[in-house]
């Protein structure tokens, strides 16, 4: 009965910190975009990745590991915590972005801009906020919830409840692997459609975008499939809300006709190469402004070619 019980007590955890992570994000792109934002990949308010993280992490850290450095002072008890967090949550971070990409030949996430990462998987910025989170929530939120869960709330209850939210969740988990699945078959439609044009000689890479684009607009099957794809509603298109930078070789012309890059977007991918180029010590040219000019060769040049050439 006590296994049962606490299996019960860690399911409704993850439930729990899934709603409030759901919560949290909501809020904060609310008051970023002025306009709510369905957040996540569920139909529900839930956001599974925050309730994972805090049952890995109670699991892991709460007890014996967190009662070790708990003698030695709540700094030095916050500081342990914050390390320990901060390495598990990238050890998750990256195990999970590498498994993506292998499932779905889609980079879901990639940090590769910033200055301190490891393979575009984990970044020092979202290291130091899972740190700061799991610190936080094993010394100051856990200890309260367990304490509501073992003296205030029946056995009972908790039975009911979290077999009513089971109940949800699989029902959710389900519908939204079957939007999945009807989202992979349009972009393989439309991945086809595109090689096809390519194959034809309409190819956007080389001038031609215009001739491309309204060559999509003229075949109706393909662009309802587009409509529907980029609605704002859909899976796909809250999952791009979701990973801003998610981009894939299988997918990747099906992608570019869904979501078209704006010109703000490409603006914004030239500034991250001329900083990346800058930290790699290339020489550059700066203007008046304090902007960087590159070259036309520069800018002809594969992003890899300046790192082949400090190999040799």
């Amino acid at each position: 009965m006590h296994i049962i019980e606490k299996i019960i007590d860690y399911f409704l955890v993850f439930i729990l910190c899934s709603v409030i992570g759901w919560v949290c994000e909501t809020i904060m792109y609310v008051l970023r975009d002025k306009k709510a934002v369905k957040r996540g990949f569920l139909f529900g308010p839930l956001c599974p990745i925050y309730g994972s993280g805090a049952v890995i992490s109670s699991v892991v850290l709460y007890g014996r590991i967190s009662d070790f450095f708990a003698k030695y002072g709540d700094i030095w008890h916050y500081v342990a915590l914050f390390f320990l967090g901060m390495i598990l949550c990238d050890v998750i971070e990256y195990i999970t972005s590498y498994v993506l990409e292998k499932a779905f030949k889609t980079r879901w996430w990639d940090y590769s801009y910033k200055t301190f990462q490891i393979n575009g998987r984990i970044c020092l910025t979202s290291s130091l906020l899972f740190g700061f989170g799991v610190a936080t929530y094993i010394k100051f939120v856990q200890p309260y919830i367990f304490f509501v869960f073992d003296d205030i709330i029946p056995f009972s209850a908790k039975l009911i409840a979290a077999f009513v939210i089971y109940t949800i969740l699989i029902i959710d988990v389900m519908l939204t692997v079957q939007s999945m699945k009807d989202v992979i078959k349009s972009l393989r439609e439309l991945e086809q459609y595109a090689v096809d044009n390519v194959q034809k000689g309409i190819d956007k890479v080389h001038g031609k975008t215009s001739e491309y684009i309204e060559n999509v607009k003229t075949n109706e099957q393909i662009d309802a499939i587009i409509k529907k794809l980029s609605d704002e509603k859909s899976l796909l298109s809250r999952a791009k809300k979701y990973f801003p930078t998610m981009h894939g070789e299988k997918y990747n012309e099906a992608m570019n006709l869904v979501f078209p890059k704006s010109e703000t977007e490409e603006e914004a991918e030239l500034r991250k190469a001329r900083k990346k180029r800058i930290r790699s010590g290339t020489p550059v040219h700066v203007d008046d402004k304090g902007d960087v000019i590159l070259d036309d060769e520069e800018k002809e040049k594969p992003e890899g070619e300046d790192s082949e050439k400090k190999d040799a």
